[in-house]
């Protein structure tokens, strides 16, 4: 699938039947998931796998009519497998202690030179 250099979405509308839309994801953990999760809403879709893909190898292609319930477990499914933004513990709440510091002296200063 040729797809643009720089987007935040894993779906796209169908090439070539534009009443459908494409879902497609990297591993295969997320693809089984998504599977299972379209399963449960009873959402019908097919599904394809191409290993000689170097990006994107499975895809999940589904009616638009479905496509709202669809993008929130596509949403679920990136949810659970990605990681935090910080992953260490003690620089995260170090970073969010920094900040309030650094907001509380803005305000100080404001109130101060009112």
């Amino acid at each position: 699938m040729n797809l643009p250099s720089f987007d935040f979405t894993n779906w796209r509308e169908h090439p070539s039947d534009n009443r459908y839309v494409v879902f497609f994801f990297k591993s295969e953990e997320e693809s089984l998931y998504f599977n299972q999760l379209l399963e449960e809403q009873k959402i019908s879709f097919e599904s394809y796998a191409d290993m000689e893909e170097p990006t994107y190898k499975f895809y999940f292609a589904l009616s638009k009519l479905d496509s709202k319930r669809a993008i929130t477990l596509n949403h679920l499914t990136i949810g659970k497998f990605r990681s935090p933004f910080i992953a260490n513990n003690l620089f995260r709440y170090a970073m969010i202690i920094g900040m309030i510091l650094i907001l509380g002296i803005g305000v100080i200063g404001y109130l101060k030179a009112h």
